[in-house]
């Protein structure tokens, strides 16, 4: 009966902690780079970005989720936004893995002032060396934690909106 109840809440409050999540997550991601004084790399701003998607959207789904339509549309939104996460966040990986894969690069300012943005946008998900920082979080590296959170957050929010509790449809 618990774990029943427990589900139905996560249905019902799926998008409500999928909005308080992405924002956590934005608050932790500028508090450790103060903490750290570690600048974000290219691939970290993307992966903040995909956390903008999921508050913006969360804030949509919060107002708009009672249209079937806007459901639909919803649902194929956030998972098109974790699918983009999941590819940023194993790129990054992959050069956290692979240092030696890219050059230096620019960094994320001066490609947004020098580069139109979809050049911008290419440049930055290339990566660059400063990608392959040592950026840990309790031993595991920070693109680790950012797939976590698209899986998380991404599932939740589709599970709360494919099919809708009595009481929040």
């Amino acid at each position: 009966m618990n774990k029943l109840f427990s589900l139905k809440l996560l249905k019902q409050q799926g998008i409500l902690l999928t909005l308080i999540g992405s924002a956590l997550i934005l608050v932790l991601a500028v508090a450790y780079e103060k903490i750290t004084g570690l600048l974000p790399c290219p691939l970290c701003w993307l992966q903040r970005g995909i956390f903008v998607g999921f508050f913006l959207l969360s804030l949509v789904a919060f107002l708009l989720k009672r249209i079937t339509l806007m459901r639909w549309l919803l649902i194929a939104a956030f998972t098109l936004v974790t699918a983009t996460g999941i590819g940023i966040a194993l790129r990054h990986l992959y050069i956290k893995l692979n240092p030696l894969s890219v050059g230096c690069g620019l960094d994320v300012e001066t490609l947004l002032d020098f580069f139109p943005v979809q050049e911008a946008l290419t440049q930055m998900l290339v990566g660059s060396s400063d990608c392959a920082q040592a950026a840990n979080l309790f031993g595991l590296p920070l693109p680790v934690w950012s797939l976590a959170g698209y899986l998380l957050l991404g599932g939740l929010a589709v599970y709360s909106l494919i099919k809708p509790t009595k009481s929040s449809a």
